[in-house]
Order: C-alpha cells, then structure tokens, then sequence
C-alpha cells in the first residue's frame, strides 16, 4: 500500500499494517494501491473527540519521567502485535459486540495510552489563535445553536472583531462550525450505536435530511453508509 501525503509522501510495505495519525486541523491525501497475492486491503478511519485528547493529555504529558511531545500533524508507526491487539479490541467493541459509551471511552483510552507509550501524541491547539479558541470553544458544544455574535461573546469580542481575525486566519466562522459538527458525527456514527437523527441533533441538526446531505457535501458518502 502507498500512502501520499499533502506534502508528504510516504511508502508502506502493503504486507505490514501500519497507523497514520493526523492532528486536527490538518488535510490528508491517502492514495491506497492494493498489495499482495490477494490484492486487497482494509482500512479503519477512527475520530477520536478533542475533549477525549484534551484530557488524556493532561494526565500523560510525562509518562516514565520522559516528555512526550507530538512530532507533526501527520505521523505513521507500524502497527505491531501489542498496538494491534489494543486497536482490535477497540474496533471490536464498536463494530461486533457494541459496550457502553463509558467501557467505550476507557478502550479509547487505552489506545492513546499505547501511542503515548510510543512517544506519539497528538499536537494540542494553540489557544491563543483565534480559529483554535473557536474550534475549542465549539467542539466542547457542537450541539448549540452557534452563532458568530454568540460565539464571540464567548471569547469576549464583537462578533465583527471575531470574524476580521478569522479572515486573518483565512478561516471563516461557517466552515469552522460545519468543520467541527461533521468531525463529531463522523466520530459518533464510528463509535457509538446512536441513530442517525439523534447524531444528527448531538451536532446541532434538526433535520437528518439536512445533516446527511452536509455530511455527503463533506466525506462524500451518506451517514448511513458508515453506520
């Protein structure tokens, strides 16, 4: 298999598995060409939520006395027996034998705590940018009606300063929202056995219709195409 990078180009032996990790906020191109006798390959997309990062990395940023820093938006490790077995089990609980979302976060738990073993974390947002305070403040919330007036009386200015320094930022407050909600779907339809209306009202969509069609403009494929 041959993953290509944006700006980044990488070559993986197709016979040994591997993880890609990419931070939030950054863009991927994964060109998969199959390998092998039986010319195929199976790949597993996981979200994990900001709020689920932010926590575990607060509690393992020292871990055996050495300090764990992320290297770059994209990182690739190879996936051996002991990290395999934690994703497997994971996956397993999502897909075969579904447990509640709490044994759920502990398994994602574990899984981060197996990458921090390996010196791999994920880059925390820088909080004095605007669009990172913006994608924090929404991602604690996705379900609220998010407006820009409300979003920066959050972060105490107008919402005239707030959209100026998004535009500094080449980032716009409507792509910012619709960014972070269909990430948090995409998370909830691959860990968790909602339906899709109530994914679609966790993300602050009354209408399934209008959530779907969102989610196709942005992955795609339907929500009930992963689900």
């Amino acid at each position: 298999m041959r993953l290509a990078f944006t700006e980044h180009e990488v070559l993986v032996d197709a016979m040994r598995p591997a993880l890609v990790l990419v931070d939030a906020g950054s863009y991927v191109d994964i060109v998969k060409t199959p390998g092998g006798a039986e010319r195929c390959f199976r790949s597993v997309f996981m979200t994990i939520a900001s709020a689920l990062l932010e926590s575990h990395a607060a509690v393992s940023s020292l871990v055996g006395g050495v300090e764990r820093i992320a290297a770059g938006p994209v990182q690739m490790i190879p996936l051996d027996d002991d990290l395999a077995s934690t994703l497997w089990h994971l996956i397993e609980s999502v897909e075969i034998r579904p447990v509640s979302d709490e044994r759920l976060t502990y398994r994602l738990l574990e899984l981060l705590s197996a990458l921090a073993e390996r010196v791999h974390v994920f880059c925390q947002p820088r909080h004095n940018d605007t669009v990172a305070r913006l994608q924090a403040l929404i991602a604690r919330a996705p379900h609220r009606h998010w407006t820009a007036r409300e979003a920066g009386r959050e972060l105490a200015m107008s919402e005239a300063t707030l959209r100026r320094r998004l535009a500094a930022e080449k980032e716009r407050f409507e792509m910012i929202l619709s960014d972070i909600r269909m990430h948090h779907g995409m998370m909830l339809l691959q860990t968790t056995a909602w339906s899709i209306p109530r994914i679609a009202e966790a993300c602050g969509y009354q209408s399934r219709a209008r959530f779907s069609e969102r989610f196709r403009t942005r992955f795609g494929c339907l929500p009930s195409a992963i689900h």
